[in-house]
Formats: structure tokens, sequence, C-alpha cells
């Protein structure tokens, strides 16, 4: 039998304990969350969140810090079982075959030491797992003949003036491939809060594979990893436990450990586990362990489009549209750029207008005077020298110790964040908006799309963990997290972070002489 602690219980965490618990070989699980048990997917949750606006993942968020602020930790990430997927989007777009090799091809950063192909089979696992809809047809990224488990819905309505003037401008649009169960999704319109679970979240996932698992998979909620005890400087022995709500501590011996617990957290729990033999952090003899913070800088732009005659408004709450037109090897010295356009948060919201107390006509006269055009824009940050995680002092109310961060946005990236401003502007004046209704505005960089603090390396001299994310220097101590990429690239991280958790798993079962067993079933397909 072979014991694996698992710190973290996100998608990350859950997609690697499915498929090493479906591979031949004989494990047992133990899963820490340093936050509590959630039910998601609850209807009276739902139906708060549509008719107060509340936000169910309120108490579960960062406590209110200047760091937080300034990053944009606060709110990005959430602190419970399941992790962050209880909240998110479902964007899951591939990284493309350049992003993994960004030094090589403009001299900027470091390149990945896999390639896109090595990761691409695992892409495809990833997407059959997390019930990813799209475009098939597709070929960018290259996809070799695989499919999607799901068609993409199709585009609606409120597409189409933006469709156009992409034409116009001869830019080119896809899909958005999204974590969204196309046989079982209702078009609610609060896709973050899904009634009937059709969103993927890492949370209803890992309640499922208890129910499989049993005895072979312990979730401890409620419980900070506070350090990993290592024997020697190669071997772990386990991890050290604080419990939030009982304040009693435990050493939880494993023959392996896995990371999963995010960027900034993973890192803070390798400098945490300094000691005699990692004086400096677990990995961090060459001193790159918290460095190259990266974020995704992010704009959110909208226009109106005068005259809406037919009186359309979109409630759906997730993004049919994206352009990946600057997500492409030309632009990737000045850093790439995604987009996709939003609809739910539309000029009229008629579930709320009605609660609000609007009367039918004023809605009407309201929805015909303009069309809402809006898009959120992600950007390619390349890192500054003085951007890194550091452990702050004190703990918060988990007991997870604080966070002190050094960010900033260098040259290019900056010139580059102007240069998207102006272009997107363009796009919404080619789909017809006012100019007196174009509004642009710069958010801080999305938390939960932190990366790099624990990159991948060929060389223990040049990062933190190497091309199957074991920690450089160490026989059983493994990351897997957004923490690992070398680059941020343009994309949303969470497809490719379940996709390392997919390979990184079927690794384990060969190494340890199980073969590359079926870890997955037969994706069931929307022909």
């Amino acid at each position: 039998m072979t014991r694996i602690a698992i710190v973290g219980s996100g998608v990350a965490a859950t997609v690697f304990a499915r498929q090493i618990l479906s591979s031949a070989g004989d494990y047992r699980i133990t899963m820490i969350e340093a936050g509590p048990e959630f039910e998601n997917g609850r209807y009276r949750q739902w139906l708060d969140t549509l008719m107060a606006n509340t936000n169910p993942y309120e108490r579960f968020i960062d406590d209110p810090r200047e760091e937080h602020e300034r990053f944009g930790l606060r709110g990005s990430r959430l602190f419970v079982k399941g992790g962050t997927t209880n909240h998110w989007g479902g964007w899951s777009p591939r990284f493309k075959p350049e992003d993994f090799e960004l030094r090589s091809r403009t001299g900027i950063g470091a390149d990945w030491p896999i390639s896109y192909e090595d990761l691409a089979p695992y892409y495809t696992i990833a997407e059959t797992l997390l019930g990813i809809e799209g475009d098939s047809l597709n070929d960018d990224p290259p996809r070799y003949g695989d499919r999607f488990p799901f068609e993409a819905a199709p585009y609606t309505l409120n597409d189409q003036p933006v469709i156009d003037a992409l034409e116009s401008l001869e830019m080119s649009w896809s899909h958005l491939p999204k974590a969204r169960n196309g046989d079982r999704c209702v078009t609610v319109g609060t896709c973050r809060s899904c009634p009937v679970g059709a969103r993927y979240t890492a949370n209803q996932d890992l309640s499922q594979l208890q129910s499989e698992a049993g005895d072979r998979l312990e979730l401890l909620t409620d419980t900070v990893v506070t350090s990993i005890d290592m024997s020697s400087k190669r071997h772990a022995r386990g991890v050290q436990t604080l419990n939030s709500r009982t304040g009693a501590e435990a050493l939880i011996e494993a023959d392996d450990i896995v990371v999963c617990a995010g960027t900034i957290e993973s890192t803070k729990l390798l400098l945490a586990s300094a000691g005699a033999f990692w004086p400096d952090g677990i990995g961090n003899d060459s001193g790159h362990l918290g460095r190259h913070l990266v974020g995704h800088p992010l704009l959110y732009a909208e226009g109106v489009r005068p005259g809406n005659p037919d009186r359309i408004e979109q409630e759906l709450g997730f993004v049919t549209l994206a352009c990946r037109h600057y997500d492409s090897p030309e632009y990737q010295r000045e850093g790439k750029m995604l987009f996709g356009r939003v609809g739910d948060d539309g000029a009229t919201n008629i579930g709320r207008e009605i609660v609000n107390g609007m009367s039918r006509r004023d809605i009407e006269r309201k929805m015909t005077e303009g069309l809402h055009v809006a898009f959120e824009v992600s950007i390619e940050q390349f890192e500054s020298p003085e951007n890194r995680v550091r452990l702050g002092r004190g703990a918060d109310r988990l007991g997870l110790r604080t966070t002190q961060l050094e960010f900033g946005v260098n040259q290019t990236t900056q010139a580059a964040i102007g240069t998207y401003e102006s272009r997107i502007a363009e796009i919404l004046r080619a789909a017809g908006c006012a100019e007196e209704s174009l509004s642009i505005f710069r958010l801080k960089p999305d938390g939960a799309h932190a990366t790099s603090t624990c990159r991948m390396s060929a060389s223990d001299s040049d990062g933190v963990v190497d091309g199957d994310l074991r920690v450089h220097g160490t026989e059983n101590v493994r990351v897997c997290s957004n923490a690992v990429y070398p680059n941020i690239t343009a994309a949303n991280p969470t497809l490719t972070v379940a996709a390392l958790a997919a390979r990184l798993a079927e690794h384990m079962s060969a190494n340890a002489g199980h073969g590359p067993a079926a870890l997955i079933s037969p994706p069931t397909r929307n022909q």
C-alpha cells in the first residue's frame, strides 16, 4: 500500500486523486483542506444569489489585507472544499504550443521542460473529466483528432455584432471551451451558483469520488498543513497539521506528498518547511522559490450599440464567443491577449429589475435603448525581477501563515496593456458602439491566475520542480498547482493544471510498476 498526502482539495488535487485511485496500484490518500466543508449546487443558494444578489462564497475568501487587495487575491480564491472552482467562470482553453517555448521564441522568461505535444493527451483527459464543451473541429491549438466530450453551445444573438466587427477587422474568433456539462445545463444565467451542478466544481467531483473510493480516500477539512516534515534532505516523512477548530496538531505520515494548494499557498508551505536540510525552504537552494510571480492583467471593456428594437438580452451566465487573434506567435514578444464576450451583466438584468420593482413598460423601454457589448480581457504578463511571494508574520484566521507579496508590472507588459486597450476600443467601435458609451477599466490581476513561484525547469539551478513536478533534490515531494508554470500565457490556467494532474497520476503509477493503466473512463459525447 502506498500512502499519499495531498495538500489542498481543488481541481488539481481532485483530478490527481481520481486518476491515481483509478490505476492498478493500491493507494490510500489523505487529502487535507484548510477550509471547511461546503455543499454547492443547492437550489436555495441559487435562489438567494438570483433574487437577493448574495455571494454564497463570501465567508471563504481571504482576510482583508493590503497586499491581497493590491494583487487581487481577496475575492478571487476560496479556502473551502473544492477550492476556487466553486465560483469560477468555467473558462477552459488550452495553452498553445508556442507558450511552452517562451524563451526560445522571444528571449524572455523561461521555457517549459515539457512540450505541448507531451501534455496534449492529458488535455484530452482533463477536458473529459471537467465536462468541457467546445468546437472539436477547431485545431488551434492542435487536437490531434481528439474530440470534446460536449459540443459547443451555439453563438448567441448578442455575439453577432462582435462577430461582424471581427470579420471587418480580419480577426479570428472561436467558441470558448467551458466546463459546462452540455447535457445537464439548463441556462439559468447564474453559473457561479448553478442549481443543477452543470458547471464543473471540484467540490461536487470530490464528493462523488469520496463515495466511490470509500476508505481509500480520507478528506480532512478545517486542517492546515503547517510544514512538510523532512527525515533527510531528499525524503519527506509526512506533513505536520493543525486543526483550526480544535487546535489539535498531528503528523500525517506518507510515502508521497503532492502539494496542490494553489500558487501562493503551495509556495508558502515550501518556504515554511525550512529546516536543517533546507535552510531557505524545500527546493530553494537555487533561490527561485517564491520568485517570478506573475498573474493576468485584466481589462473590462464595454459599450452600447444604439437601438435594440428586437430587445435582445442575454441571461446566460457563460461566454459563448472568444477571440484568440492576439493569442498567437506573432504577438508573443509583446505579450499575448485573449478576450471573451460576456453577456450576463447587460444593460438590463430582467430578473433583478423585476425584483427591484421596475415595471414591464420601463424594462422594455430600457431594453430597446441599446445593446450592451462587453468583453473580459486577459493579457500575458512577463515577470519583473522584484515579483515574489514571502512568508508574512503571524497567522490568519485559518492558521495559515500570512502572505507578503512584492509585485510590479514591467515596461513591456505595461506597453501591452495600453496597446490592447486601444485594440479593444477599436473592436467595440466596429461593433457599432457609440464613442461616448465606451469604457475600459484596468482591473487587479486575478489572484486565482497567479503562477510561476515554483516554476518547472530542467535543472535545479533554474527552478523549483522538474518536468514531472518533483521538487528538485527530493524523492517524494511534488507540487501540482499553477505555481509550476514557467509563464502565464494569455489563457486561463485551470485546464492546464488539470492536465498536469492527470499526467502526474499516470507518471507516478507507471513508476510504481503499475504501468500506464487506463486512468479514465471513455467519455460520454454529445454527437
